[in-house]
């Protein structure tokens, strides 16, 4: 049989060391673009080809031995227009799981915000370099939209939601349009027949519009079409604009992916279920009594935490060529606010 080309084989036909080679293979940003492009000519020529048995091997060992501090990933935050992540109850779970999965890689996890007094996004960038600090897990915007200008190919990067529109970098998400489409199903199996949307629409924007997809795609599919109009309207600040909406349409349930829509209901003096029915989706953790799909907002920055790991050990850096987008459905809470009705 023909003997397989090496690294080994790459490096003697290019003159270089063959710990260079690997580093080309591995994508490392210390190798010049063409040094690394030279080797990849030869090797291909050469017939050189990674053998997966070896690398799951070499992966194999690497997880047996001791976690050893590997270095510090950065949580990147924006304070843009005063916004505190800390604010969120999904945000803060969020870091807390990346904190607890880093460990087990052998990490510390470190804030850096890029609109902090004094700070820069050319700052924040020089001080990641300067404490060779490659990966970048970034907390959501607080606008939706928003576009960053940073020196990403020096970086691994991954974000949370959809929040980030410019560059497109890999996206851990909840399944915003699957556990809308789920819920309101759940819904429709107590019974109940006129079944409306409250969305604040500056929210929707966030979610990529999936949660206005699903309810759309909801009705139509139960012949409720056209359906009732959504309450776009900011009722968290006015709640009238809620019991409006209700006067107008009288829906016998709301979904929603805001479950501040029950503090709203509160102050109109509706009781859920007793007056409506009422589920959301997404909502955090340690939240009792709240019929829906609660968020599993530990799984997510696990996942986050465990592919932006795998991006640093492979060298992916830069903006990716395609965006990866990975959705974790929530899990179907009972709860209290919705009722059996007759059908």
């Amino acid at each position: 049989m023909k003997r397989r080309v090496t690294q080994k084989d790459v490096a003697a036909a290019a003159g270089v060391h063959h710990t260079t080679v690997s580093m080309v293979f591995r994508n490392h940003p210390s190798i010049p673009v063409a040094t690394s492009n030279l080797i990849r000519k030869i090797a291909k020529k050469l017939g050189y080809a990674q053998d997966p048995m070896l690398s799951a091997l070499a992966a194999y060992r690497t997880s047996q031995r001791p976690v050893a501090f590997q270095g510090t990933l950065a949580w990147l935050t924006n304070s843009n227009d005063g916004f505190d992540w800390k604010s969120s109850p999904h945000f803060s779970i969020y870091f807390k799981a990346v904190q607890q999965r880093a460990r087990r890689h052998g990490y510390g996890v470190e804030e850096f915000d890029i609109n902090a007094p004094g700070q820069s996004v050319k700052r924040v960038a020089g001080i990641l370099r300067a404490r060779n600090i490659s990966g970048l897990l970034l907390c959501p915007q607080p606008k939706a939209h928003t576009q960053i200008d940073f020196p990403w190919k020096d970086f691994s990067a991954v974000t949370f939601g959809y929040t980030l529109e410019k560059p497109k970098l890999h996206t851990v998400v909840a399944a915003f349009y699957r556990d809308m489409l789920q819920m309101i199903h759940e819904v429709r199996q107590f019974g109940y027949q006129r079944i409306g949307l409250v969305v604040n629409f500056t929210d929707d924007q966030r979610y990529d519009h999936n949660v206005m997809a699903s309810y759309l795609v909801s009705s139509y599919l139960h012949a409720q079409f056209p359906p009732i109009a959504p309450c776009l309207d900011n009722y968290r600040e006015n709640p009238e604009v809620l019991r409006k909406w209700i006067t107008q349409h009288r829906p016998d349930a709301i979904v929603s992916q805001d479950w501040r829509v029950l503090d709203a209901l509160k102050k109109l003096g509706i009781r859920s279920p007793r007056d409506i029915g009422l589920a959301c989706a997404g909502f955090p953790p340690n939240l009792n009594g709240l019929s829906g799909f609660q968020e599993d907002c530990e799984r997510i920055g696990a996942v986050a935490t465990d592919l932006i790991v795998s991006m640093i050990q492979r060298g992916e850096r830069g903006i990716p060529d395609k965006a990866q987008r990975i959705l974790v459905e929530g899990d179907w809470v009972r709860g209290t606010t919705l009722r059996e009705c007759h059908r």
